[in-house]
């Protein structure tokens, strides 16, 4: 009863005739006593967690090999998503992939060859696609929808366009690849020497290559690196809670490490900047007031890439090489 007082729907019940309430002992059980809604997380969690596990076992790999190879690849898109809510990485530019940090340590002559290829076979779920790869869809989803929660937008709606944009892509998508490798070959397409799909086709086939056939035991100075770059972390964080006073974030240390900063460097000093002065001479409620206009700005220079890309392709479409 403490619990449910404050509740503001609680006086209207209140109100109802006494002989409905012996109809409440048939009735379903109230929200509070039906599974928490983090607890249907947890079990789809631990579901998917155990379906790929399974799936690794399957592919030839032993069972402790299955449970670190997913523990990895959930640590590390746990780090990305603690990196892209707090600076705005919008893909995972990490010096080190999930390959990397299970063969540093172990040495690629503790895995067996079964278990190269299936950690190959999943490079899709980790290797950084620059905006293109899995952790991309999942992280503008999201901040779709924080954005419209902020926006006011209703997010059933925006979930829906979400959701037949999804389906519009990959029917298109995949009709356009399967015709125009079936038509013209991969290689005389131009997606086979454009963009970044070359280049981790010919890095995935060489590293596989290296792995089975020169393997290698521990990498001492490596495993040295990891282990030095996890304490700096764990260290910083630490102090971070532990004095209000402390100035530097892990966060800013992990992103400062992270390939593709010598771009975006200018483009964090610009906002931090901007929001410094900001808070500093205008206060929370300006600050407040130009929330939309930088999403504006974001926004437009989506649209902006978005309409280039389908210029070109339609001019490209008549022979036009823009």
């Amino acid at each position: 009863m403490g619990q449910q007082l404050p509740r503001p729907h609680l006086p209207g019940r209140r109100r109802r005739p006494r002989r409905r309430c012996l109809g409440a002992l048939v009735r379903p059980p109230p929200p509070q006593a039906r599974l928490p809604l983090h607890l249907w997380a947890l079990l789809g969690f631990l579901l998917c967690f155990a379906y790929l596990v399974y799936f690794y076992w399957a592919a030839g790999c032993r069972v402790l090999v299955g449970i670190t190879f997913v523990g990895l690849i959930i640590a590390h898109y746990i780090v990305w998503a603690r990196l892209r809510a707090e600076t705005g990485l919008g893909f995972i530019p990490f010096p080190l992939i999930v390959a990397w940090m299970a063969a540093v340590p172990f040495g690629t002559g503790f895995f067996r060859p079964r278990e190269v290829i299936a950690l190959m076979c999943t490079r899709w779920t980790y290797f950084p696609g620059f905006g293109q790869s899995l952790e991309v869809c999942t992280g503008n989803a999201l901040e779709g929808l924080k954005v419209a929660d902020s926006a006011r937008i209703p997010s059933r709606r925006l979930l829906y366009a979400m959701v037949a944009a999804f389906l519009l892509a990959l029917i298109v998508g995949v009709y356009v690849i399967l015709v125009g490798i079936y038509h013209f070959g991969f290689f005389d397409t131009g997606a086979a020497w454009t963009g970044w799909l070359y280049h981790i086709l010919r890095q995935a086939g060489n590293q596989t290559f290296q792995y089975l056939t020169y393997p290698s035991g521990t990498n001492l100075n490596g495993t040295i690196g990891i282990a030095a770059g996890a304490f700096v972390t764990f260290a910083l964080g630490i102090l971070r809670l532990r004095f209000w006073w402390w100035p530097f974030h892990p966060i800013g240390y992990l992103a400062a490490f992270c390939w593709g900063m010598h771009w975006y460097s200018q483009a964090f000093f610009v906002g931090w900047l901007l929001k410094t002065i900001t808070v500093r001479y205008g206060g929370l409620r300006v600050y407040r007031r130009t929330v939309p206009l930088a999403i504006g700005v974001i926004m437009g220079d989506f649209i902006g890439q978005g309409a280039w890309v389908l210029l070109v392709s339609t001019l490209r479409g008549f022979g036009i090489d823009f």
